[in-house]
């Protein structure tokens, strides 16, 4: 029983290690440095209805400082700071 127990073990290990692998092959990572323009992509969960002609994202601004791995201060391009900090899940790069 215990060696069962054990081969089943090592599969699902196996198995774990073997899905994120693929997904790391295929993952992005955003980054951001001071100075970039970036767009607010809107969340899922706010009250705002949302439909297909709602504008996704609002932008573009700058990325003012790197607070810690993957969280950003942000501010309009007149210079006026964004009060809260922003993940990198909710900004998209803004190409001009």
């Amino acid at each position: 029983m215990d060696e069962l127990r054990d081969k089943a073990l090592y599969q699902m290990q196996r198995y774990k290690q073997l899905m994120a692998r693929f997904y790391n092959r295929r993952v992005r990572i955003r980054q951001f440095k001071e100075g970039d323009l970036v767009l607010r992509l809107f969340k899922a969960s706010k009250a705002k209805k949302q439909d297909k002609l709602n504008p996704k994202s609002e932008g573009p601004y700058r990325v003012r400082r790197v607070v810690g791995p993957g969280t950003y201060e942000l501010e309009e391009l007149s210079g006026k700071t964004i009060k809260h900090t922003w993940l990198e899940i909710y900004l998209k790069t803004y190409y001009t």
